[in-house]
């Protein structure tokens, strides 16, 4: 591991979810800093394709510029979670609805703390996700 690998990278990578959340409550700064390979804590996470919602939304709040930050690879977290999480993850559809809806740090909160079906609409007032979590939710572009 590199010198910029930090507690919190390390716990992303074995996949060590409780540890990975006490590392982000700890020192949130951590999920600013990126690897030697250009990938943030939410690219990490996003690689693995098994990490929680619990866990991707607070490393979006944590450092929201990460969401479209690509690696040395070219890869941005989003295009990392399509090629990881398995089509039939149950965890899947709410990953990617929250770093497709990414807008801004508040349509993110507003998104990751809604459980109801409303509708969340972008700046442009254009639909990006309609219903709630689960099969019944409807991403349009």
């Amino acid at each position: 591991m590199g010198s910029t690998q930090t507690k919190l990278h390390r716990a992303i990578l074995l996949e060590d979810w409780e540890q990975t959340l006490l590392c982000l409550q700890k020192v949130k700064y951590n999920a600013t800093i990126a690897n030697r390979y250009g990938d943030y804590p939410l690219h990490l996470a996003c690689y693995s394709g098994t990490a929680p919602p619990e866990v991707i939304q607070k490393l979006i709040k944590a450092c929201p510029d990460a969401v479209r930050m690509k690696n040395k690879k070219g890869y941005d977290p989003l295009k990392l979670a399509e090629i990881n999480y398995r089509r039939d993850d149950p965890n899947r559809k709410h990953v990617l609805a929250m770093l497709r809806t990414f807008v801004d740090a508040e349509l993110c909160a507003k998104y990751c703390d809604e459980t109801d079906t409303e509708s969340i609409q972008s700046i442009d007032d254009r639909p990006l996700f309609i219903g709630g979590s689960g099969e019944r939710g409807m991403i349009i572009w």
